[in-house]
């Protein structure tokens, strides 16, 4: 879809809030809520936008372990490599599934309560395809923080605007309901407050209760979308850092700098194999390659190592478990 001037607006609108209206979106831009909607359908219906999902401090919601996995894979068959894929996006604890070319050939994410649900998990996967995995990497996520898309109507960013999920100690009690709620939000981020008191057969009044609680608490700190960069003519990559910590004050000018880089969308710091990964929505490889240059060249006596990683499918990406699947059924009796 070649996006024009008005769909990159409407976007970045999105992008900064995806439960805004039509009639807000159009106050902004200078045009009506009609030619909002319609230009909205169209990114939708061609598949631009692929997702709308709460953006949830997993800290929180008390999923403090959120940890990644490079994955290599060696012997593995289209038909192996088919049914590997479909388990792991049936799997409610595995939010992020990133098939990429470069180091290594998938990032998941595991996302559980304690360490032995963790290690269950962990080993349920090496049960199951460890024969066809050659190496394994791991990146315990400590904080991750999501940039505006700033490069859509050509901007800088602002320096800390910005979302955050992860890096406290505060856990938030959440209800039944709360939690139902998070799961429906995973789902469809835009759904109505009408359409989620049906499926939990409440009224709307509670489901407005509960959304503003979980907002006021940071448990929900955005309605994010997920991006159909090759719909929009965009690449995506996944960039591997290995930091040298012995400067906190460099270390904070490396992350000043990605906060403010226009195309750098996520920030993820965290320990183990690497200590920093950034997503990376640009327009070609030479751009990519002029960034990471700018990066290597300016912050030289702190990064150790860079690895590149393009990312040829998103599958899944979201920031929690969906505790709920069977909510799913719900809603498709509602449409």
């Amino acid at each position: 879809m070649n996006l024009t001037q008005l769909d990159k607006k409407i976007l970045f609108e999105l992008d900064k809030d995806g439960r805004v209206s039509f009639s807000e979106i159009a106050r902004v831009i200078g045009t009506t809520p009609q030619v909002v909607k319609y230009h909205f359908e169209q990114l939708v219906d061609n598949q631009v936008i692929k997702h709308f999902w709460a953006f949830i401090d997993y800290d929180k919601a008390d999923y403090s372990f959120f940890w990644g996995y490079w994955l290599k894979f060696s012997g593995q068959t289209k038909e192996q490599e088919t049914e590997m894929y479909a388990d792991f996006n049936s799997n409610p604890y595995m939010p992020i599934v990133m098939r990429t070319d470069g180091y290594a050939d998938v990032y998941i994410c595991l996302i559980s309560k304690d360490v032995f649900s963790h290690n269950a998990m962990l080993q349920d996967l090496f049960t199951k395809y460890g024969q066809n995995i050659v190496s394994s990497d791991i990146f315990v996520g400590l904080q991750f923080t999501k940039f505006p898309r700033t490069y859509l109507v050509g901007q800088a960013n602002e320096f800390q605007k910005h979302a955050v999920s992860g890096g406290t100690q505060e856990k938030i009690k959440l209800t039944e309901t709360d939690r139902q709620m998070l799961s429906l939000l995973q789902m469809d981020g835009r759904m109505e407050f009408t359409k989620i008191a049906k499926i939990l057969g409440v009224s709307v009044g509670l489901v407005h209760k509960h959304y503003n609680k979980l907002e006021k608490s940071g448990v929900i700190t955005k309605i994010a979308y997920t991006l159909n960069y090759q719909k929009a003519g965009l690449l995506l990559y996944r960039v591997c850092f290995k930091i040298i910590q012995f400067d906190s004050a460099r270390a904070d000018e490396l992350y000043k700098f990605c906060c403010l880089h226009p195309n750098i969308i996520n920030h993820v710091s965290g320990m183990g194999n690497w200590e920093l990964l950034l997503d990376i929505e640009i327009e070609n490889r030479e751009a990519l390659r002029d960034l990471i240059r700018e990066m290597k060249n300016q912050f030289k006596d702190i990064l150790r190592q860079v690895e590149i990683n393009e990312v040829y499918q998103l599958d899944k990406f979201t920031q929690m478990a969906i505790e709920y699947p069977n909510l799913l059924q719900n809603k498709n009796n509602l449409k």
